[in-house]
Order: C-alpha cells, then structure tokens, then sequence
C-alpha cells in the first residue's frame, strides 16, 4: 500500500484523472449522439443494442485511451532517469506491481463510469423492461479485462521506449485495427481485437425490412479460444513488463 500510495503521489499534478475523463467524455458523447433518437425496434432492444455497441466503440477507442494512461504513469521516471534509484528504496517487483494496480484503478473508474452512463441513457430513453445483470456484469469484468491487456502492452512499451510517441502511435494504430477488425470478424485473436472476441450480443441486419435484430451471441470454440486470449495476453504482458522493469537500470 506505500508503493502504491508513492505512485499516486508522483502523478498528484500530472492530471491523469482530467485527461482520462476528458478521452471518455468523447466516447459519451459518441454513445448520446448515436442513440439521440430511438425508434421502436430501439425502444424494444436498446438494452441488448447497447451491448453490441460498447465493444465496437472501446475496440476504436481504448487502444489510444490506454496508451495515453500508460505513458502518462511511466514518462516520469524517464524524465527524472530514476528507475535504478527506486530500486534502492523498493523491489523491482513491488514497484511494477503498484504500477500496474494504480493503471487497473484508473481503468476500473472508467469502466464503471462507462457503464453507469449506459444504464443512465437506457433508463433516460424509456428502454422496454431491464438490463440483464448477468449480461451487463459479463461485459462490465470482460471490459476491465481487455483494458488491463492494453494497459499492460502498452506500460511495457512505455517503459522500453524514453520517447513516448513511438508506444502512443502503436496505441493510434491499434485503435486503426480495431476499426479494421470490426469490419473483418467478430473476433480475434490480436491484443487490440479482445474487445470484438469478447461481445455477448449480435446485430441480424434485414436489408428487405431494414430492420435490426439483436440477440446473444453464442460462442464457437473458436471464438472462445480467441477470448480466452485476452487472460493470455494479461499474463504474458505482466511477466515481460516484470522483467523489464526488473532488468531497467536507467
């Protein structure tokens, strides 16, 4: 806990908090614009629409997002060249943790906001009946879970790199394929496709009737396999970024 105290008081005027909030406010804004009018079938399915739509916008959105947050927490030590000094006070180990854990906090408040906002449209829009809890608390941890895989890639880029453009324009084009994705499959097995691989619902789109049909989605083996990827890539992003961090001298 004073590891992770210290890390949050070396960024107190970096104003991370203001910067992810402001990067969320367009994904808000995003969701509003694009549900600013319901129809019927929306009224009748806005809860299950809401759930196709989530993944396909963080899949644009969060590569950027998180590359941001990441460098924004590892461009200090760079700065101040203090890597082999705070291995004196700390164990390599216990400081990559607290680095990591300060991340997933920033990452756990944005997903819970985003989540709330949703819930607030829904009900701000006289959706029929309820959200499904199971559903929306599936998507709610799957959604952390892809974050912290970014988050994670991305810290051990941010911490190889002392220029942090290089590790944010891997973010930009990894929010680039997302779009890419979206068009190609429903899933992958990349880091930056985690957010497709793992959406719950499905559109059915009638071109005749030019009606949307919404519905949940069930999983192939092949589907699973590639969600399942996301635990793979958040072990295997943690375990080099340990080892880089372990092995960091200046």
């Amino acid at each position: 806990m004073i590891t992770l105290r210290v890390e949050f008081q070396k960024i107190k005027r970096k104003k991370i908090g203001l910067t992810m909030c402001a990067l969320m406010s367009i994904q808000f804004a995003w969701l509003f614009w694009a549900t600013r009018r319901p129809d019927e079938t929306e009224l009748l399915q806005g809860w299950l629409a809401h759930l196709q739509t989530q993944p396909l916008l963080c899949a644009i959105m969060m590569p950027t997002v998180m590359s941001v947050l990441a460098s924004r927490l590892a461009d200090i030590e760079h700065k101040g060249n203090t890597y082999k000094q705070l291995k004196t006070l700390r164990t390599a180990g216990a400081l990559y943790r607290a680095k990591v854990f300060c991340g997933f906090l920033f990452i756990l408040s944005m997903t819970a906001a985003d989540f709330l906002f949703l819930l607030l449209l829904g009900y701000g829009h006289g959706y029929a009946g309820n959200p499904n809890p199971k559903a929306y608390l599936s998507s709610f941890i799957l959604q952390i879970a892809c974050c912290l895989s970014l988050y994670l890639l991305q810290l051990d880029l941010s911490m190889l790199f002392f220029n942090q453009m290089i590790p944010m324009v891997i973010g930009l084009c990894g929010s680039m394929l997302g779009v890419i994705l979206m068009f190609l499959k429903t899933y992958s097995f990349l880091p930056w496709g985690g957010f497709l691989s793992s959406a719950l619902v499905m559109m059915d789109w009638n071109p005749d009737t030019r009606v949307i049909n919404y519905y949940y989605r069930d999983f192939s083996p092949v589907e699973l396999s590639a969600l399942a990827m996301v635990a793979v890539w958040i072990v295997v992003f943690y375990t080099a970024g340990r080892i880089l961090f372990t092995r960091k001298e200046s």
